[in-house]
């Protein structure tokens, strides 16, 4: 893609691929050829309709009782016909509609939550606002009004061929003097509508062109305003304690206010447009009457062939006049589909910088036979090419535990989120160990779902957990009031106090049993006997795994066996490792290997502690 503006060769090179997509073409071909009979079926409908209006109203001017009763059962089967192919009609292209939606819907939200691009998009707020609103609204109103336009442009089509050759055969020709010239005008009912309609078309575009950018400002104006009232409820007991209502309310207000702005550019831009839109349908029944009356005065034409002319001429109009009709509409489309292709060509250019050269970004190689986890020449920076951490060299081993320190901002929750794959800015190297690797961030994340679902989130362990097991879990880590609460659901990051859910995260660690444990302020809500307790339980039912852990809480030092520390340097923050620490990785590894022996002697713990704190 090469612009983030929209276009209708935008949209379709995003969207289009629902008709070549394994699984989905054989139905969307289906429903759009069935679209396409459908289309041919009502204007065939309307053709019979116009040469009925011809009888119909022949014998009522000759009064013919016998052939008007019969024209009135044509009438019938007319309607019913129309009825029918006009349900079938809708079934089929909402049918269209919501499996289209379904899969551009499914291929976005595939691209957005994959390899952390919903993170990173969120660092890029500013270009790529409320994704979750151009997936869910935006994406809606594209591909409904896209088929919607699809369908009335091609009946449109058909609906002025079929009438344009009706037209020219009742126009006849007109005699016409201009400047002194005298020559005959065929099928000058034809050239009449196509001007009455191309006039129309032109005033319509030249006076509502604004209503596209217009539409694009208000659809914004109303994600802000839904994100405003999300994060308000999101957040209602820390506004709450602080209270923070009448900030919040201030900051509503002015996002209605933008809103309420945008709407009133909108409108007054529909305004203008309505004053065209308004006189040309009160026109519409007329005018067709006035360029038919010559032939009708002149007796060339019967009262039915006056009014078979009237709706041609009409039915020629209306084809004519699409966008007169749907500009309103194609403003909105149009708004929407520029949100969407702008969000897929952010996620474009979000996987075009996980290929760029690797001095130009940080390069994360997979796992091979090494267990041990290697940093080279690391350097993180912000989305900017500001450097928060320049030039990290480090190596920790299988089992070691690393507790890395540092001043708020200097970058070391970054440091775990490069490792995790989902910080692609700066440049050098991770190599991965072997073996399952579990991140735990400051705020645990809970799905929607049960208990269980929670503990066992993202997937169950091969084997399975049974339930005595996760309530075991809850018990260790100082649960018990929920461990007969696995089966129910509940919004459980809404109901659990910050240091319960990280008890819950422990939980779900020790469930899954990681090799690597990536802890960024895991235990921050806790208190210290909490915090040693967990810790602990890290130990002994985790003896062999390695952990490195991000943290200010005093006490933490106790459970590591090295520190480094992110000082601040000229290009950004250094890891320096702390030599003094080295030396005791020996004896936390015989203490540790002690307390598998007596995990529950309180006099092993007191004595791990003044060892450590007393070095």
């Amino acid at each position: 893609m090469d612009t983030p503006h929209s276009s209708v060769r935008a949209f379709a090179a995003v969207a289009s691929g629902y008709w070549t997509a394994p699984g989905y073409r054989a139905v969307a071909w289906t429903l759009t050829g069935g679209l396409v009979l459908l289309a041919v079926a009502n204007v065939g409908i309307a053709l019979w309709l116009n040469i009925w209006n011809r009888d119909f109203f022949n014998a009522l001017d000759k009064r013919d009782v016998v052939e008007l009763m019969r024209l009135l059962w044509v009438l019938a089967a007319i309607v019913g016909s129309a009825g029918v192919a006009v349900a079938i009609q809708l079934h089929v292209k909402r049918r269209l509609q919501i499996n289209w939606r379904s899969w551009l819907s499914h291929v976005t939200v595939l691209r957005w939550l994959n390899a952390g691009r919903q993170y990173q998009l969120g660092m890029l707020a500013d270009e790529v606002d409320n994704p979750d609103g151009r997936i869910a609204e935006d994406i809606r109103v594209s591909t409904e009004l896209a088929v919607e336009f699809a369908q009335s442009i091609l009946q449109c089509v058909l609906q002025l061929v079929t009438f344009l050759s009706v037209l020219w055969v009742l126009s006849g020709t007109m005699p016409i003097r201009l400047f002194g010239l005298e020559f005959d005008l065929p099928g000058y009912m034809v050239w009449a509508a196509v001007a009455y309609a191309l006039v129309g078309s032109l005033l319509t575009y030249f006076l509502g062109r604004g209503l596209i950018h217009a539409g694009n400002i208000r659809q914004s104006r109303e994600a802000d305003f839904r994100s405003g009232l999300t994060r308000a409820r999101e957040h209602g007991e820390g506004i709450a304690l602080m209270r923070g209502e009448d900030d919040e309310r201030e900051r509503l207000r002015g996002s209605l206010y933008d809103l309420r702005s945008a709407w009133n550019v909108q409108t007054r831009g529909q305004g203008n447009l309505s004053l065209l839109t308004s006189s040309l349908a009160y026109l519409a029944p007329i005018v067709p009457l006035i360029v038919a009356l010559p032939r009708y005065l002149g007796g060339e034409i019967a009262l039915g062939g006056l009014m078979q002319t009237a709706q041609a001429f009409s039915s020629v109009q209306w084809a004519l006049s699409w966008l007169i009709d749907n500009f309103p509409k194609f403003a909105e489309w149009r708004a929407s589909t520029d949100r969407v292709v702008h969000l897929h060509v952010a996620l474009s250019d979000l996987e075009e910088s996980s290929e760029a050269p690797d001095d130009a970004r940080i390069v994360v190689h997979p796992a091979g036979d090494s267990d041990r986890l290697i940093m080279r020449e690391l350097g993180v920076a912000r989305p900017n090419g500001q450097m928060l951490v320049a030039e990290a060299e480090v190596e920790i081993q299988r089992a070691e535990r690393v507790l890395i320190r540092g001043k708020s901002g200097s970058g070391k929750s970054t440091i775990m989120r490069a490792v995790a794959g989902v910080w692609p800015w700066g440049r050098g190297a991770i190599h991965l160990p072997t073996g399952a690797i579990t991140f735990m961030p400051q705020k645990p994340y809970f799905p929607l779902g049960t208990l269980r679902d929670a503990m066992l989130y993202p997937a169950e362990p091969e084997g399975g957990i049974s339930d005595d097991v996760l309530r075991d879990m809850l018990h260790k880590v100082g649960l018990d009031h929920l461990r007969d609460r696995l089966d129910e659901t509940e919004r459980w990051d809404h109901i659990l106090s910050g240091g319960e859910q990280q008890r819950v995260a422990f939980a779900r660690v020790l469930v899954h049993k990681p090799d690597w444990i990536f802890m960024d302020e895991a235990t921050s809500a806790l208190d210290e006997a909490g915090q040693e307790n967990v810790m602990k339980l890290l130990i002994e039912e985790l003896p062999e795994t390695s952990v490195v852990s991000i943290g200010h809480r005093p006490g933490l030092e106790v459970f590591h066996t090295r520190e480094l520390t992110l000082e601040a340097g000229a290009d950004g923050t250094r890891l320096r490792a702390d030599p003094s620490q080295r030396s005791l990785g020996d004896l936390y590894r015989k203490m540790a290997a002690a307390s598998r022996a007596a995990p529950r002697d309180p006099g092993f713990w007191a004595t791990l502690r003044a060892n450590l704190l007393g070095r």
